[in-house]
């Protein structure tokens, strides 16, 4: 299953924190890392956190050649793995690759949740707004995390 996710960039013209940040704003709340009123927006630390939670799943991959990096119809496209067996994740979970992935979580993704969003999104294109991702779409694949 391939699915995308808007991502474009802040800085460019026309960008709006409720059309082109919600999903990660969803996250953040879903996540407890911001709830409305108590802090300050950081839809930069949200998509971070964000980017970083996807890059931490061992069944979902980003589908570099299909992603759009730049302009206002820039998006990431995530490939969504078969679950792992049991040998598979014992192996994965050695302890210097374990070692390693903490630092590098460490160092790239600061105090960010390891959760994550699925919703099969397999256009091709996607509409201007994007404020029906929702919690609940959030929970669902935030409960496969929950499963080691």
């Amino acid at each position: 299953m391939i699915f995308q996710i808007p991502w474009k960039h802040a800085a460019k013209h026309g960008w709006d924190i409720n059309k082109d940040a919600c999903l990660f704003r969803s996250w953040a709340i879903h996540t407890g890392r911001y709830k409305a009123g108590e802090k300050e927006p950081d839809p930069k630390t949200w998509k971070a956190n964000f980017r970083c939670a996807m890059n931490s799943l061992p069944d979902i991959e980003e589908v570099k050649d299909q992603s759009r990096n730049k302009g206002s119809s820039a998006v990431r496209v995530y490939r969504m793995l078969p679950p792992l067996t049991k040998n598979q994740r014992k192996e994965r979970k050695s302890k210097s690759s374990r070692d390693a992935k903490s630092k590098a979580k460490r160092k790239s993704c600061g105090d960010s949740s390891p959760d994550t969003f699925s919703d099969g999104l397999s256009s091709s294109t996607l509409p201007d707004d994007h404020s029906s991702y929702t919690p609940s779409c959030l929970e669902r694949v935030s409960l496969s995390l929950a499963d080691p």
